[in-house]
């Protein structure tokens, strides 16, 4: 982080999912996770006493003031308050691209907007850390606060391009909470099954990422899963292998410069969402994502499906590239 004028800045990235929707859910999956061309930036500066500022919300509030759009991050602060062991006042604010005009595009945001916040403060009160660090202090949080999901998001904010991700065991974490170790003693313990690889690209690979106009709550869809895992055991256990093969598998492709292959995976990947869909009843895709998924050599939902962001792929003759399209399907 650079630090100019007295202003300390850590950003973090918006993301997409590639590969590995829902199946990473579960304990040592893999997902493939890309940054987006949208950020999250948030600023530092000494202060006399505490405040945060957001650009969504367009309020600035103490750190021990009640308000419901706040109340998160005032949390984390706190949070790192404790790891740091350092009480340093500051005025924070947070610039978000990830939503605009209350459009919600399925970019990811709290997960974003934690790593921006733990990069800036950390830099503030010289603090060591690495990418890793990062991580580990956000999913805990989330962990701590029962914020459950994948992490996946957590770990794709952290790099600009493409991520490969495989969950940690929970348990091992959770474990490690009820023994009341302490933050720093959680952090600097190597995580069971948590692998995080920048992936770099060569295949002739065009991304064609478009918001369907539809907003969705992934937190429904999570449940869904949740509730029909029992029902379908070995359903759903045909599912993860297959998606955690596909990712290793995709991302070969993408490494080996095999873009054809590549999209042959992303069909595959495709059908094993759709196989998903039909015995969980989690709905994939509306009848406009599957237009346009028709309309291109391959492609998938992107994320938790039926909304959202609807992914294009196709060949090209240069590069590996990403298009993001905000405008309405």
């Amino acid at each position: 982080m650079e630090e100019k004028n007295h202003f300390v800045h850590g950003v973090a990235y918006g993301k997409l999912y590639l590969a590995g929707e829902y199946a990473i859910l579960e304990d040592y999956a893999s997902a493939l996770i890309t940054s987006v061309p949208k950020k999250i930036t948030v600023f530092v500066e000494n202060s006399n006493e505490t405040t945060i500022f957001d650009t969504i919300n367009k309020t600035s509030v103490g750190l021990h003031e009640e308000n419901s759009n706040f109340t998160l991050v005032q949390q984390f602060i706190l949070f790192l308050t404790e790891y740091t062991n350092c009480n340093k006042t500051f005025s924070l604010t947070i610039y978000n691209e990830l939503h605009n005009d209350d459009k919600k595009y399925g970019l990811g945001s709290s997960g974003a907007v934690l790593v921006a916040i733990a990069r800036a403060i950390l830099s503030f009160k010289n603090v060591a850390y690495n990418d890793l660090t990062i991580f580990k202090l956000v999913a805990l949080f989330n962990i701590k606060h029962n914020l459950s999901g994948s992490m996946g998001d957590v770990a794709a904010s952290i790099n600009d391009g493409i991520t490969y991700y495989e969950k940690f065991n929970a348990e091992f974490v959770n474990n490690m909470i009820r023994q009341e170790k302490s933050v720093k003693e959680i952090i600097n313990t190597d995580w069971d099954g948590l692998r995080i690889e920048k992936v770099y690209p060569k295949a002739n690979l065009s991304i064609l990422a478009r918001w369907t106009g539809e907003a969705v709550d992934t937190k429904e869809h999570v449940k869904l899963w949740k509730k029909h895992k029992d029902n379908y055991k070995e359903e759903f256990r045909v599912f993860v292998e297959t998606s955690n093969k596909l990712v290793k598998t995709l991302k070969e492709n993408l490494e080996e410069t095999d873009a054809t292959s590549a999209l042959s995976t992303i069909r595959k990947l495709r059908e094993n969402l759709l196989y998903l869909e039909s015995f969980s009843k989690i709905p994939m895709e509306t009848k406009a994502m599957k237009n346009y998924i028709e309309s291109h050599s391959a492609g998938k939902q992107s994320g938790s499906g039926s909304g959202d962001i609807v992914l294009g792929f196709e060949k090209n003759n240069d590069k590996y590239q990403l298009q993001l399209n905000l405008e309405k399907l």
